[in-house]
């Protein structure tokens, strides 16, 4: 929907839905994308591993719905004269 709404930089407006969501996921609301472990080391790197991918995810999304811009040259064709 944040790509949508940008009429540039879609790329950048779902990568901040992703930072959003890992900010309320900090909180405990929604569910982790992946589950931690046990192990200290192992538990960090699961949630850094799963706020990545929820970023990456959110930003491709947002690059894939932003509106695609067209050229502002023209050659002239199909324009009546």
């Amino acid at each position: 929907m944040a790509g949508k709404l940008a009429k540039y930089g879609g790329l950048y407006h779902g990568a901040l839905v992703g930072v959003g969501y890992v900010l309320v996921e900090a909180l405990g609301l929604p569910p982790a994308p992946i589950e931690p472990l046990s192990d200290g080391l192992a538990e960090g790197l699961t949630i850094i591993a799963g706020d990545g991918l929820v970023l990456a995810v959110a930003a491709l999304a947002g690059w894939i719905a932003a509106p695609q811009t067209t050229s502002s040259s023209s050659s002239g064709m199909g324009r009546g004269r």
